[in-house]
């Protein structure tokens, strides 16, 4: 096993038009944009749907915990898979599973027969996808653009998702309002065939460590992280953070409702939380633009500073408007945070162990959410 003792002097020098430049990269790009503004409406509308249904701050975390959970123990799977199988199949069959339990998900509330544990075990089952998925993904990231474009491919894709993150709950909140949660569901489903369609006519690069063994394919990925300091701080950053900071995502509807006088049914929520995914969207592109060439360390650090004192400003106020520029300033530094670190591990690992790493930093970012909600 390898690792790259130190970033290719190349690493940075590429540019966000240089990446999208790349067409199999430009084409997935577009695809998953449009793939995680349909999640992103649903996860608005599911935290609605669960804060209508039982009014428990407390069901709000277990919902998050069931749909994030299969992030921690599915992770290392999907990262072992991503090196050492084909990556388009994988990525195909994870998409086509979360469609279809999406599709359940939507025949569910249609029915009108909702309880909470038939809720929380559909949202589980759609996690399993995503867990085997996120991994598999971040790690084809680098194949596509090539290391010269890799921190401005991965700022792109933090972007991307931000940017749905901005659209999805504004678009999701207004749908919810006028026409229900199922319909909000259904759409979602059908954006899985978007992603389906630019995988089914992209080549994706054969696998790189076929002949790992088992427990290397497993647990490769921790023993670079505490062989090789700069993956292991990284990783060990990100999870700290995830799970003593990231628990207020879980409770947003509470947030609006209890905090700030805002229905959570309504128009207005969708802009609260659109507010917070457009703060997260210019935090992804100051990584991949003004701070591209920036010293990472001091980025971190300030960058936990702001995110510690905008998120204590929010938990003190009361007032709706303030309630506004709190949650764009806690969404601007939540997400420098991970889209600084992730371009950072990134530069330090080859294409060999790429995938096992990847599923250390799925682990770290989004397997420790769901115990933290718990």
């Amino acid at each position: 096993m390898e690792i790259q003792r130190k970033a290719a002097p190349d690493t940075n020098t590429g540019t966000p038009r240089d990446a999208l430049a790349q067409p199999a990269f430009r084409r997935i790009y577009i695809a998953s944009f449009i793939s995680n503004t349909g999640r992103w409406m649903q996860t608005a509308a599911l935290g609605v749907l669960a804060w209508e249904l039982t009014g428990s701050y407390a069901f709000l975390g277990q919902l998050i915990f069931a749909q994030l959970i299969p992030l921690a123990f599915l992770s290392l799977l999907g990262g072992a898979l991503a090196d050492t199988v084909d990556r388009r199949k994988l990525l195909l069959s994870t998409q086509v599973w979360q469609m279809l339990t999406t599709f359940g998900l939507a025949y569910l509330v249609s029915t009108g027969d909702v309880s909470r544990g038939s809720l929380a075990g559909l949202v589980f089952l759609i996690g399993l996808g995503q867990g085997v998925f996120a991994p598999a993904f971040t790690s084809i990231l680098p194949s596509l653009v090539g290391r010269e474009n890799l921190t401005a491919a991965v700022s792109l894709n933090s972007m991307q998702i931000n940017g749905a993150r901005v659209m999805g709950p504004a678009i999701g909140g207004w749908l919810t309002s006028q026409v229900g949660f199922t319909e909000v569901f259904v759409i979602n489903a059908v954006s899985y065939l978007v992603v389906i369609a630019a995988l089914a006519i992209t080549a994706l690069p054969p696998p790189t460590a076929k002949k790992a063994s088992l427990s290397d394919r497993i647990l490769g990925g921790f023993r670079i992280a505490f062989r090789h300091r700069p993956v292991g701080l990284a990783l060990a950053t990100m999870s700290m953070f995830s799970l003593f900071s990231l628990p207020f995502i879980g409770q947003m509807p509470a947030i609006a409702d209890e905090l700030l006088s805002i229905e959570p049914r309504s128009s207005a929520y969708g802009y609260f939380y659109a507010a917070f995914g457009l703060g997260a969207l210019i935090g992804a592109g100051l990584v991949g633009t003004f701070l591209l060439r920036v010293a990472k360390g001091p980025v971190v650090r300030i960058t936990l500073g702001g995110f510690a004192v905008s998120l204590a400003l929010l938990a003190v106020n009361r007032s709706t408007a303030l309630g506004f520029v709190l949650i764009f300033l806690v969404g601007l530094f939540y997400f420098t945070l991970p889209t600084t670190l992730n371009s950072f591990w990134q530069q330090h690992v080859d294409d060999t162990v790429r995938g096992r790493v990847a599923a250390l930093w799925v682990l770290a970012f989004g397997g420790t959410v769901p115990v933290a909600n718990l």
